[in-house]
């Protein structure tokens, strides 16, 4: 017997040795978990909230959901209602301000009920052991999980104080649905911010996060009402309020729910239509969860209804877009790409990005080019008369020419043949060059044309915004601007890209472009119009010192519409947004053209450098220290006559069996205009079929001459006959 007790006493000993062991492990298991573990907050901050973009004055445009569609916006704890952190605080962990991470009365009472019960009936997580279990995947109950939450609750007291777990958990607990964190519910059950919940609404939303789902007020009102209850009941039982203090707020305090029938406020705000095509060109990194833009959404919707009045005024034209750019800091105000975004003809499609050919949109470009290479002044004579290179034979929209005209005029009435010939002179490889320099890369090339002739007539396709920019570069003395939908944080010091003109050759092209009146405002705009061949595109361009504004109006299709002209479609509503811009500031201030350039006496013949021969002479605006091209025209006529070389006057006959002859024209200047019977001949005119039986009168007067003595002319007169 005694050795049976020795036996049996030595193995209850070691028994106990095994347990202390086990017990001692497990202690140094759990005093040590914390340092094997990982921050929570590491895991948490990867969960993103929703991203807010504003406007330039703070207006919501977008609330750019996470990838899993939740709703959470955070706040700092100072902008939640007190009300609703006492009362979080008494329905999820009241001892919260007293615990390291683990409540282990919570834990020992909980093991205690729910060993009684033989069923779970009771929960010890603290807020710390909630929020660290957010950052856990999966969502079982084992006690692998349970023991890694309080571990990592306990780092995470650790390493953060309690505000900041805190604030950390009321921007994280679920509220039903896709609603995450205060913030979100307030917004989403009230419509108001977390900051203005009143004490009942703060009962009312923290019963929500033990049971999201089964207590959403919008589903299952009753079932809120009742948890709200038990939350005031669960502040009176632990002293925090009176039973009368909660029959008050149960009974009197009002529960502002709103109307459930209609999207909550940020809601609307998830879908921006619109304005999804300029936001969606954001690709900036690292951008933060409110993110400002530059644009300006009042702006946008008065711009946007101008465009659909314009576009309701135009018969076959079905869209439109707009882009305004401020001039000093190159931020884009408005984007505008469709009128229609859920048109399902298109109205995704961003037209402010789409390429379409420009028509005479570019002109402004190459004037200034050969104005910064001393070719021409804004008084410059240029001639509009019939060209022709190769198959290539230009003319004008209203199908006349108008002989020699000052550059002024011919840019601002949009001349085809001074265009062409101007390209002509400056080449296509320059004529490329400049293009490219401006931002004007072509995306689409014409074909059939000469390439350099093509891109100065705009028959090769760009992009609105591209082009816009281009206008914004010649109101900001040649500097191309990097246009942006971010603020800036400042300039980085000499980083100044180098202009692509002459800053005054810009500012001579905007006097150019500013001198016949835009549309109906009666203040003075750079502008220019633009029409692509067969009626496709319209497009007008305006700037002052200011802004810069891109219009366009067509169908994305590309179907054809009489309407479709740059001077009828474009030209009234972009004169109708510069008159909306200018409502309530002062008018532009545009530098005086005396001041800005040197006043010079030019040949009067050709608006250019004077040569000894010339003997007319007119005063001129001239940049200062720009050479300017020398008159080569009057050396010519001092030297020689216009006279007509063929047909000399005479008679000439048909040949046999014919009733019209085939005569040479020709004179002793290649410069020259040719009328017959006073008809003006189109196109390039060397042969040309005169019928049997008539007497006629040709005449051929010269191109460039001198406006105060008149253009030189020869004529002969002839008479063709039958045998």
């Amino acid at each position: 017997m005694p050795v049976r007790r020795s036996g049996f006493a030595r193995a209850a000993q070691i028994a106990v040795l095994i347990c202390a062991a086990l017990l001692l492990a497990a202690c140094a298991a759990w005093f040590a978990a914390p340092y094997f573990v990982p921050d929570p907050f590491d895991a948490l901050r990867r969960q993103t909230p929703v991203r807010v973009w504003t406007d330039r004055a703070g207006r919501v445009l977008w609330n750019e959901r996470t990838w899993d569609a939740r709703w959470r916006f955070p706040v700092p704890l100072d902008r939640i209602s007190p009300h609703a952190v006492r009362m979080i605080l008494a329905a999820e962990d009241a001892s919260f301000r007293h615990h390291s991470g683990v409540d282990y009365a919570a834990v020992l009472r909980a093991a205690w009920q729910n060993a009684v019960s033989f069923r779970r009936i009771s929960g010890a997580s603290t807020i710390s052991m909630q929020l660290a279990g957010m950052a856990i995947p999966g969502n079982d109950r084992s006690f692998r999980r349970k023991f890694l939450q309080a571990a990592m609750a306990r780092k995470m007291e650790n390493l953060h104080d309690k505000d900041e777990i805190l604030t950390e958990y009321l921007n994280r607990i679920p509220f039903g649905g896709k609603i995450f964190g205060i913030e979100a519910a307030a917004r989403y059950y009230f419509g108001l911010p977390a900051s203005d919940l009143n004490p009942a609404e703060a009962a009312f939303l923290c019963g929500l996060p033990q049971k999201p789902n089964r207590f959403r007020p919008d589903r299952h009102p009753e079932a809120a009402k009742e948890r709200q209850r038990i939350v005031l009941h669960l502040l009176t039982r632990r002293g925090l309020i009176s039973q009368k203090e909660a029959r008050r707020i149960l009974e009197e305090e009002p529960l502002r729910l709103r109307s459930f029938k209609t999207p909550a406020v940020f809601e609307l705000a998830a879908s921006p239509r619109e304005l999804f095509h300029p936001l969606a060109a954001v690709r900036a990194e690292n951008l933060p969860f409110r993110v400002t833009t530059t644009l300006d959404l009042v702006l946008h919707h008065k711009i946007l209804d101008i465009l659909k009045a314009q576009r309701a005024a135009l018969k076959d034209v079905h869209d439109a877009a707009a882009v305004l750019v401020d001039n000093r800091s190159g931020a884009v105000l408005v984007s505008i790409g469709t009128l229609d975004f859920s048109d399902p003809a298109g109205g995704e499609v961003d037209s402010v990005r789409a390429v379409r050919a420009a028509g005479s949109a570019v002109k402004p470009f190459l004037y200034a080019e050969a104005i910064s290479g001393g070719l021409i002044v804004s008084e410059t004579i240029l001639t509009d008369a019939p060209v022709r290179y190769g198959s290539y034979s230009p003319g004008n929209y209203d199908g006349r020419f108008h002989g020699n005209v000052s550059a002024a005029y011919a840019l601002s009435h949009s001349l085809n043949t001074p265009a062409v010939r101007l390209a002509a002179r400056l080449g296509d490889g320059r004529v490329r060059r400049l293009l490219l320099r401006s931002g004007l890369e072509p995306r689409l090339t014409a074909k059939g044309i000469p390439s350099g002739l093509a891109a100065a007539l705009g028959a090769d396709g760009y992009r609105l915004l591209d082009l816009t920019r281009a206008y914004a570069m010649l109101a900001n003395d040649g500097i191309l601007p990097e246009l942006t939908l971010l603020p800036r944080e400042g300039e980085v010091p000499g980083t100044a890209p180098e202009p692509v003109f002459h800053a005054k050759a810009c500012a001579m092209t905007a006097f150019m472009l500013r001198s016949r009146p835009f549309g109906t405002t009666s203040f003075p705009v750079a502008w220019k119009t633009g029409t692509s061949n067969n009626n496709c595109d319209a497009w007008c361009f305006a700037f002052t010192p200011d802004y810069t504004l891109g219009v366009w109006f067509g169908n994305k299709s590309g179907a054809r519409s009489a309407d479709l002209v740059g001077a009828e479609a474009a030209l009234p509503a972009a004169s109708a947004v510069f008159d909306l811009l200018y409502r309530d500031r002062p008018l532009p201030a545009w530098p005086d053209a005396d001041v800005l350039f040197e006043s010079r006496e030019l040949c009067a013949q050709t608006g250019l450098s004077p040569s000894p021969f010339c003997r007319k002479f007119m005063k001129c605006h001239t940049i200062p220290g720009l050479p300017l091209a020398r008159c080569g025209v009057c050396a010519g006529l001092a030297r020689s006559p216009l006279k007509i070389l063929s047909p000399a006057p005479g008679s000439y006959y048909a040949p046999p069996g014919r009733n019209s002859v085939t005569l040479n024209l020709r004179a002793s200047r290649g410069d020259v205009l040719w009328f017959l019977n006073g008809q003006l001949l189109e196109g390039a005119v060397s042969d040309h079929e005169f019928p049997a039986g008539a007497r006629y009168t040709l005449r051929a007067v010269e191109k460039n001459f001198d406006p105060v003595a008149g253009p030189a002319s020869a004529e002969s007169v002839f008479s063709v006959k039958t045998r």
